[in-house]
């Protein structure tokens, strides 16, 4: 199931604040272009910045709403909500996910939802970094913070893989809990069993039903797929 990239996340996450003065009414956006490319950089997963483009001319103005463009050395580009705190020229910016860019901190709290939901259980997701390009094809691991069960299973990490169309789609990999010494066989087939149906607390519409093999011991549950934002 694809979910619209026209979902918007309303919650303003780990935002930067660059408090830049100037004698004029502008903001200096020069030096906002060089913060915002720094910290995209620092923060970033193997990420190097060609620019970062404001507009040349901004108003200092309480709650003023402007967009900066980033550019990858690949020239690929990505867009840098930005909004003004104050009139002394006060910032909070932020990166939305993209087809270019991936913003991994949302990523963690929409998979964090996801199985939570599918699970009831809380689940914390911790993918390493704050950005990420968005590559088709690639792959990467997030790891799951604390315990995490489903029957005999113990899902310790996600996969996630980016989508052609921009999207993400991302599978459980799972290790079997080691039976308790004296632990009869009988007793633990029927956990086994349902641990096997990837539908576990979730509709059936929300969840793709496809298992494949996962490295290792490990087996992989297909969840939702992850939207873009609308930036």
């Amino acid at each position: 199931m694809t979910i619209p990239l026209t979902i918007r996340h309303h919650s303003v996450w780990a935002l930067a604040g660059v408090c830049l003065a100037a004698c004029s009414n502008q903001l200096n956006t020069a030096d906002i272009e060089a913060t915002i490319e720094a910290e995209i950089e620092r923060q970033g997963y193997r990420l190097s910045l060609a620019e970062v483009r404001c507009p040349n001319t901004v108003p200092r103005q309480t709650n003023h709403y402007f967009r900066c463009v980033g550019e990858l050395d690949s020239e690929e580009t990505f867009t840098i909500n930005v909004v003004q705190q104050d009139g002394q020229g006060t910032v909070e910016w932020e990166v939305p996910n993209s087809k270019t860019m991936l913003n991994l901190v949302k990523v963690e709290t929409r998979i964090a939802e996801g199985l939570g939901q599918a699970l009831g259980q809380r689940a914390i997701i911790d993918c390493g970094h704050t950005y990420r390009t968005n590559q088709p094809g690639d792959r990467f691991e997030c790891q799951v913070v604390g315990e995490l069960t489903d029957g005999r299973d113990r899902i310790d990490a996600v996969l996630v893989m980016p989508e052609p169309d921009g999207n993400l789609t991302w599978q459980e990999l799972r290790q079997p809990i080691p039976a308790a010494a004296g632990t009869s066989t009988a007793s633990t087939a029927p956990a086994q069993e349902n641990a096997s149906s990837p539908q576990v607390a979730a509709t059936e519409s929300s969840v793709k039903t496809t298992t494949v093999s996962g490295p290792g011991n490990r087996r992989q549950v297909n969840r939702p797929y992850l939207p873009g934002d609308d930036d």
